[in-house]
């Protein structure tokens, strides 16, 4: 499943699933990145089989800036009979939040929001990919100068080379690079300089960032970015504001994909902007926000359970995830999200985006109308739609 052919993995998957039984379900994710832009896992494909594997009823990939990773994530779901939900996530910026010092779901830059198109339904759409192409070209500018400023960091405190750009592309499909391949790629380099023998790698990775070797790779991975690549120390690069659209030009884009402008709280820590749920959620409707995603191995059982209840008391759905937009891997079903107290709310949720994604490629209507508000009726018709998405994949 991590071969370089795509078709390759794709006849691995289907000699895996021939040779096992299917899990019983045990709960949903939506919400998972795959290496089309950073991810613990090595294709979209082992993706879908660790899904499967694990007893995950739906599932959906969710990468950065990017949908480049939708026809292969389809087809290797397709091949495990496994429902498949399409998203993307990006970074736009909350102007207004931004002015204010407020934060919202990203704990450490105000005004920064990471929002997710939800149940992508025209990912050819030609002015989305023009839009996503031209966000990628501003986060690779900003990427090639922390590459520049990390192999003046080499030079300076290990006498040798750092890592390069094309160290940075080998790790990416399609060249949708972010701050953890650097992070990865640093780490690589530091492993090598150590093979040389002339320093272990503790001392080669302490003489770089300062700071402890851990004992693995991704700790490492996650220390040197905190080390090196974060607001503040000795690599980092400041982003360019015309990275971030606003959230109405954001959520624009994601309509345009035919997916639903969705805000993934936070949860824990709370931060001032999202501490009054009823008005977070206000003001995401002001916005033309109308879904809510959680993640809730990152949240408390009390914290779910008041995300849950606002959304309920407005009629939103609310998607769950993992995300596995690290190094390291985990269980794709944590235990709140297997909760039965929370199951059935994210599990409408995952019926809903199957159910939007199948009326949209019907041209029938789905969960928002022309103006991008949900419909009187639209969570109740995905969902039915979705449940018969579900049993014609059962198997």
């Amino acid at each position: 499943l991590a071969a370089p052919d795509r078709d390759q993995r794709l006849r691995a998957l289907a000699a895996l699933r021939a040779g096992h039984t299917r899990p019983e379900p045990r709960g949903t994710n939506t919400h998972v990145h795959t290496n089309y832009s950073f991810s613990a896992f090595r294709s979209p494909a082992e993706a879908a089989w660790l899904a499967w594997s694990e007893g995950v009823e739906i599932f959906g990939i969710n990468d950065h800036y990017t949908v480049d990773g939708h026809e292969e994530f389809g087809r290797a779901c397709a091949v495990l009979d496994l429902p498949a939900t399409f998203s993307i996530e990006a970074v736009a910026m909350d102007r207004e939040a931004a002015t204010a010092g407020t934060l919202l779901n990203d704990p450490g830059n105000p005004g920064r929001t990471y929002l997710c198109g939800k149940g992508v339904s025209d990912r050819d759409n030609p002015s989305a990919a023009q839009r996503l192409c031209e966000l990628r070209a501003q986060q690779e500018t900003r990427n090639r100068a922390m590459i520049a400023a990390c192999d003046a960091r080499f030079v300076e405190r290990l006498d040798d080379t750092g890592p390069t750009w094309d160290d940075i592309l080998a790790q990416t499909p399609t060249g949708n690079t972010t701050e953890r391949h650097i992070a990865r790629a640093c780490v690589e380099r530091c492993r090598a300089i150590a093979a040389t023998g002339k320093r272990s790698f503790a001392a080669v990775f302490a003489d770089l960032t300062d700071a402890e070797a851990p004992a693995d790779d991704a700790a490492a991975q996650n220390q040197l970015r905190s080390a090196l690549l974060k607001a503040g120390k000795p690599c980092y690069v400041p982003e360019d504001p015309a990275a971030y659209p606003s959230i109405a030009g954001m959520c624009a884009l994601y309509r345009d994909l035919g997916a639903i402008p969705t805000y993934p709280v936070l949860g824990n820590p709370v931060t001032d902007g999202e501490r009054d749920l009823a008005a977070l959620c206000d003001r995401l409707a002001a916005q033309g926000i109308f879904a809510l995603e959680l993640i809730p191995a990152r949240n408390t059982d009390d914290r779910v359970a008041a995300v849950l209840a606002e959304a309920e008391r407005r009629d939103w759905p609310v998607f769950d995830g993992t995300e596995h937009n690290t190094p390291a891997m985990s269980e794709l079903l944590p235990p709140l999200s297997r909760d039965p107290r929370f199951r059935p709310v994210f599990r409408a949720g995952a019926l809903l985006l199957l159910g939007h994604q199948a009326l949209c490629a019907a041209g029938e209507p789905a969960y928002l109308d022309a103006d991008g508000r949900p419909r009187p009726d639209g969570r109740a018709r995905c969902i039915a739609a979705g449940e018969q998405v579900l049993a014609g994949t059962a198997g």
